[in-house]
């Protein structure tokens, strides 16, 4: 008994599934499975694309020959072969480098120049002196001129011609006592014996002025 019932309920459940697949197919009808007919899909190019770069020469080059409609005036293709031209000197005519070994070099020759110069002394040529040249007695040479203006009083006394002299040194005054002038050094040496002798006092002879 229960197993036909089991039978049977097996029997059934299998019929609804069939039902189930095979009803909508009837109803509906069978599907399209055609291939797509139509899509946005363009062509295949039948010309080879090329990647080739083309300077401006060329096609500037190229413009002005394949252009035969005459519509380029005179002016205008002449200035556009001035422009070509111009472009090709320049693509052709590149400024060299200067090396740096030829710049280091110009500098250390240029160096080497100022160097050998070596600055010129200039010959210091003493002014001969011009006119009467006579001897003087010099017997003592002072800061201090009361002390200068003394001595030169006593020999003046004693009977022999003296005189002072002042000088001005690095800003700094002095006074130099002389006796003479002499046209002959022999006649100042002949002073300077008396005024040791009458005086006692030593000094020298010096030309004058």
């Amino acid at each position: 008994m229960h197993q036909r019932l089991k039978e049977r309920l097996v029997g059934a459940a299998v019929l609804v599934v069939i039902a189930v697949i095979f009803i909508p197919m009837l109803l509906t009808g069978p599907m399209d499975s055609g291939a797509i007919t139509k899509t946005n899909i363009p062509d295949r190019p039948t010309e080879k694309f090329s990647s080739k770069l083309i300077s401006v020469t060329d096609s500037i080059k190229a413009i002005v020959e394949t252009d035969e409609s005459g519509f380029i005036s005179d002016s205008v293709d002449g200035s556009m072969h001035g422009d070509i031209q111009q472009l090709t000197d320049v693509e052709e005519k590149t400024p060299d480098k200067p090396k740096a070994n030829e710049t280091v070099k110009t500098e250390s020759k240029a160096e080497t120049k100022i160097t050998d110069k070596k600055p010129q002394q200039k010959k210091i040529v003493k002014a001969k002196q011009v006119g009467l040249t006579a001897w003087v007695v010099q017997l003592g040479y002072f800061s201090n001129k009361l002390n200068a203006d003394k001595l030169n009083l006593n020999l003046r006394k004693a009977g022999f011609p003296a005189f002072v002299e002042p000088q001005i040194k690095k800003g700094e005054s002095s006074y130099r006592v002389r006796v003479g002038p002499e046209i002959l050094r022999a006649d100042a040496d002949a002073l300077l014996k008396k005024i040791k002798t009458k005086m006692k006092l030593d000094g020298i002879v010096l030309s004058y002025p």
